[in-house]
C-alpha cells in the first residue's frame, strides 16, 4: 500500500511505521484537507479477536482530549481491513531525538517528562492505562511539544481485560 491509494476518504501517502499488529501510514484526509496518521491492522489478525482490541484502542483514545496525547479522528472497516485515523504529528520520536542529539539538557528532558506525565494523568483520570510508555512512543513535534502515541496495549479499566498477564 503506497502513494495515491485511496481508502474511503483517505489517501495513503507514505508508510511511516510498522509494529506487531499493523502498519502506520502518513495519509491525507481528502474531505478536510489535512494530514493524518492511518494505522492499519494486519490482515492476518482481522479474523481473530484482534479487531476488538484495535477498536478498544480507538475508543480509549477517542475519549482522551489532551494536548499531550495524539487524538483519534475515526475508526472504520474497509473490506476485510480495519483502520484507525489519528492526528498526524510532524516530528520525530523522543527515542530518535536522543539518538540523533545525545543526552538532552536537563531542562529540556524535564519539559518532556512533565508533558508525558500530564498526558498520562489525563488518561488515568479517564481510566485508560497506557502500559507501554517508552521514548519510541512519544513524538516530539517540530514546535517542541510532546505527544503520547501508540496506546495499542492500553487497558481500559472498566472493560474486560483483553490482554492476559504475561502476554
Amino acid at each position: 500500500m503506497m502513494g495515491n491509494q485511496v481508502i474511503g476518504d483517505f489517501e495513503l501517502v507514505a508508510k511511516i511505521g510498522e509494529g506487531g499488529m499493523g502498519e502506520v501510514f502518513k495519509g491525507r484526509d481528502t474531505m478536510l484537507e489535512r494530514d493524518v496518521a492511518i494505522k492499519s491492522l494486519r490482515p492476518e489478525f482481522a479474523a481473530r479477536r484482534y479487531p476488538e482490541r484495535f477498536r478498544t484502542e480507538a475508543v480509549a483514545l477517542a475519549r482522551l482530549n489532551h494536548p499531550n496525547i495524539a487524538g483519534v479522528y475515526r475508526f472504520f472497516r474497509h473490506g476485510d481491513q480495519y483502520y484507525m485515523v489519528m492526528e498526524f504529528v510532524a516530528g520525530e520520536t523522543l527515542d530518535q531525538l536522543v539518538t540523533r542529539r545525545g543526552a538532552l539538557p536537563w531542562q529540556e528532558a524535564i519539559r518532556y517528562g512533565i508533558a508525558a506525565l500530564s498526558g498520562l494523568e489525563h488518561a488515568h483520570h479517564a481510566s485508560v492505562v497506557h502500559r507501554d510508555i517508552k521514548p519510541a512512543n512519544m513524538m516530539v513535534a517540530v514546535d517542541g511539544s510532546l505527544k503520547l502515541m501508540d496506546f495499542g496495549i492500553a487497558r481500559i479499566l472498566e472493560k474486560m481485560r483483553l490482554t492476559r498477564s504475561g502476554t
